[in-house]
C-alpha cells in the first residue's frame, strides 16, 4: 500500500512508519502467529517461536544468525513492546515498540526501536538493521490468512 518511512529520532530512535491494506487484527496476526510470520519474514527461517503475552518471548532463527527475546507488552491487535537480542547478545538490542492503529480499512503501524545511546544506534544503523525493512514489511500484504 505504502513505502514504509524511516526516521532516526532522538540520539537513541529508530522509527518505522507504514500503512497496510490489512485491518489492525490481521497485521497482528501477520506478526504473532509463527506460520504466518514465516510468510513474510523470512522463507530461510529454521526456527519461529513467538508467545505474544506479556511475560512471553520470541525468537527467530535463521542458519547464519538468531533474534529473540522476552516480550514486556502485549494488547492485541494494537500494540506490543519487546526487547531485541541479536545472536543472544541480551547486554545489546533496542526496546521495540509495535502500535498498530486502524486507518480506514486498514492499518498504520509505527514501530519505535530504542536504543540504550547513540552509538548503539549507529552501530546498528551500520550494521543493516534496517537495510530491506521495506520489502520485509511489504511481504505482509502478500500473507495468505487461513480462515
Amino acid at each position: 500500500m505504502t513505502d514504509a518511512q524511516l526516521a532516526l529520532d532522538g540520539d537513541t530512535d529508530v522509527v518505522i512508519r507504514r500503512r497496510f491494506w490489512h485491518p489492525p487484527e490481521k497485521v497482528w496476526r501477520a506478526l504473532t502467529d509463527p506460520a504466518l510470520i514465516r510468510q513474510w519474514l523470512s522463507p530461510d527461517l529454521i526456527d519461529c517461536r513467538i508467545d505474544a503475552r506479556p511475560g512471553g518471548s520470541f525468537r527467530y532463527d535463521w542458519p547464519e544468525c538468531s533474534f529473540s527475546g522476552p516480550i514486556l507488552e502485549a494488547r492485541a491487535p494494537h500494540h506490543m513492546v519487546h526487547v531485541e537480542h541479536f545472536n543472544g547478545d541480551t547486554t545489546q538490542g533496542p526496546t521495540v515498540t509495535t502500535t498498530l492503529a486502524a486507518d480506514g480499512s486498514g492499518t498504520r503501524m509505527t514501530v519505535v526501536m530504542r536504543y540504550k545511546d547513540a552509538a548503539a544506534r549507529a552501530t546498528a544503523t551500520e550494521q543493516g538493521v534496517t537495510d530491506g525493512i521495506d520489502r520485509v514489511y511489504g511481504r505482509i500484504e502478500q500473507v495468505s490468512f487461513p480462515a
